[in-house]
């Protein structure tokens, strides 16, 4: 194969490295030094060159100016076509990453594959029985002109890495399905980060940082207390205690590893409610609370963007993990995830410091109800696609038989006392649409409602209670039981092919799960496989909690074995435990990463620059002159229906501004 291997060696110290910098500052700073440049060629001959700019010209004379005549291989191309970038002024025309393919190969999780795999080099190289990675480089700690001998002993290293990297690539390639998107998607991926970014206003983060600390400081004054008061949980307990039994009530408590514990997490749900509570003296501890726990992880964040717009002079690059999940979706890294966003609160101005260059418009769109559309095509739920089909107000039918009450969206001249009766119920129907589709219960249905504020009026007002949460998901469940059978159908699929060896069709046969080896694959309709590594099936007693009949939380130990996958530890337990539901929900993710992905890559074959997607969302940056062009290509590319989803109803919504922030 015509691949030529690359792997830059760089200086780094105690003080300087890439476990304490990300990678736009580390390759930015006036510390970087390039050690050399490792090359694999594809006749096999390997060197290791420290006349970096000679090498390159030598080989953009034999592969052409943006090396095009070959494809080029890295382990973590991230951080070794970032340098190409900007250090060296090089952009590729193709690439490929050993480590993502890793990702896609074991279905990553985290920093790890589902197999227990890392997707380190030397972890690799040992999973493949490659040639072993060669020691570390402890001895270039702080090693700017390296000696002879260090040299030799750095050059025998690097092209050691440099055929393993290789030897990867024939490896990983084989086992990636759909190639043909995969392989561009990598590169569309790394090139978010390496040659496009967004603007960030740096005088925009000092100002939130101060409304941050402003608004600690505010909810300590109202209610009368210290950090240090709120902060430890030895001081505040009592402080709440005693402020709710003003009116007879206790702490709200939740299970813990050994036993009852109070629930004042600040996402706890019970504490989420305790936020807009009756009495203001509870309100303001518990906003108090909140507050001086989100402060310190909010104001890091701003300092560490204000650290690499700093260093890139005035951008964020765009750090998005290819295959960062095990179904395949986006997760963000390098000291700010772009994933984690909110849209409430502070979130809301650090979106607003995003903005699009001068002169430029971000145009964003927006896959409207993807999962529950997705969900009710594979599930043959004719009913409720012909009304995503048809823009009915789903939300609203299931609230209205929920609270037995006509509800509907409310109207944009109403008085607001009736816009907020409408909206808080319809977003009761609009919670269980968009996520009773998994097989949550009625438990977690109520404890996830309790932390919505949209729902904390109802609640308060006794308007929404356990019993109505059980309500909800009963009516769900009997509009859609096609959607019901899914969840049992999906769960016989995996355990017949894990079982039996035979492939099992699902979803009228669009869904399959197939036996290889200890992994069972899950194929979408894409033609993509999931993988679930190391599946199997044990007997592991385990207590479920659920809503009774009366609204009361209770407990039972169900029959039967336990569907796991993933790594065990050395007595054979731990995995992540599968069942009809979860696997349901995997393949919707996934589906609906592939509609996203797919609309992506058109847009950027028809010219347009896609510089974020977030989930279901992705952002152009466009010359404001082109702002209508961009928004009627953005709507009509991720509303295009796949040839492999004949009938799915597919909505956009679409939106244009200076800034990150609708």
């Amino acid at each position: 194969m015509n691949l030529l291997t690359l792997d830059f060696e760089t200086y780094y110290d105690k003080q300087y490295s890439l476990k304490k910098l990300t990678i736009a500052e580390y390759v930015r700073d006036a510390r970087f030094r390039a050690h050399g440049l490792a090359v694999r060629y594809p006749d096999g001959r390997a060197e290791f060159r420290a006349d970096v700019n000679a090498l390159l010209s030598e080989l953009q004379a034999q592969y052409g100016e943006h090396l095009e005549r070959t494809t080029v291989v890295f382990q973590n191309a991230y951080f070794d076509v970032y340098v190409l970038k900007h250090r060296f002024g090089l952009t590729l025309a193709h690439f490929i990453d050993t480590m993502l393919l890793a990702y896609a190969a074991h279905g990553c999780r985290g920093s790890e594959g589902s197999d227990g795999t890392g997707a380190s080099l030397k972890a690799l190289a040992m999973a493949y029985n490659l040639p072993v990675k060669k020691g570390n480089l402890d001895f270039m700690c702080g090693v700017r002109e390296p000696s002879a001998a260090q040299f030799i002993e750095l050059e025998a290293y690097a092209k050691n890495d440099v055929e393993i990297t290789f030897q990867l690539a024939l490896k990983l390639l084989p086992s990636l399905t759909r190639p043909a998107v995969e392989l561009p998607l990598m590169m569309h991926t790394v090139r978010l980060f390496t040659e496009r970014g967004l603007c960030v206003e740096t005088a925009a983060l000092d100002k939130l940082a101060q409304d941050v600390k402003a608004e600690t400081e505010k909810w300590l004054a109202d209610a009368g207390v210290s950090d240090d008061d709120v902060s430890r949980d030895a001081r505040f307990v009592p402080l709440l205690e005693k402020a709710l039994a003003r009116t007879g009530r206790l702490v709200p408590n939740k299970t813990g590893k050994r036993g009852s514990i109070p629930a004042t997490a600040k996402k706890d749900p019970a504490m989420l409610a305790l936020l807009d509570d009756d009495d203001p003296v509870v309100a303001a501890l518990a906003h108090a609370r909140t507050q001086v726990k989100s402060e310190d992880q909010i104001v890091a964040k701003l300092e560490t963007l204000k650290r690499i717009a700093s260093a890139t002079g005035g951008f964020l690059p765009v750090y998005l993990k290819y295959y960062g999940g095990h179904t395949g979706r986006f997760s963000g890294g390098q000291k700010f995830n772009l994933q984690n966003m909110g849209k409430d609160g502070c979130w809301k101005g650090l979106r607003k410091a995003l903005v699009a260059r001068r002169g430029h418009k971000f145009v964003i769109g927006d896959l409207g109800q993807i999962e529950a559309r997705v969900l009710a095509d594979l599930a043959g739920q004719s009913e409720l696609v012909q009304a995503f089909a048809a823009g009915s107000d789903i939300y609203s039918e299931l609230a209205t038989v929920v609270f037995n009450e006509p509800i509907r969206k409310p109207r944009k001249d109403e008085p607001t006392a009736v816009k907020e009766y409408l909206d808080d119920r319809r977003n009761v129907g609009k919670f269980g649409v968009l996520g009773l589709g998994f097989s949550m219960g009625a438990l977690k249905c109520y404890d996830q409602l309790r932390s919505k504020p949209q729902a904390v009026r109802l609640f308060e007002t006794g308007i929404l209670t356990a019993p109505i949460c059980k309500q909800l998901v009963r009516t769900y469940r009997e509009k859609n039981p096609r959607i019901v059978a899914m969840w049992k159908s999906m769960e016989s699929g995996f355990r017949a092919a894990l079982l039996y060896g035979f492939d099992a069709p699902v979803c009228g046969g669009r869904v399959c799960f197939q036996r290889q080896g200890t992994s069972v694959v899950m194929w979408i309709p894409s033609g993509r496989a999931v993988r679930y590594a190391n599946a199997r099936i044990e007997n592991i007693p385990r207590a479920i909690q659920y809503m009774n009949d009366d609204g009361e939380t209770a407990e039972f130990t169900p029959e039967g074995d336990t569907l796991l996958y993933g790594p065990a530890d050395k007595d054979d337990k731990g995995g992540t435990t599968l069942y009809g539901g979860k696997l349901t929900e995997n393949c919707v993710q996934a589906v609906a990463r592939d509609i996203l992905v797919e609309a992506i890559l058109r847009l950027e074959r028809l010219g347009w620059c896609v510089v974020l997607h977030v989930h279901d969302e992705i952002v152009l940056e466009v010359p404001a002159d082109q702002v209508e062009a961009a928004e009627v290509a953005l709507k009509s590319e991720m509303e295009a229906t796949p040839v492999w989803a004949p009938g799915l109803p597919l909505m956009a919504e679409v939106h244009t501004g200076g800034c990150y922030e609708k």
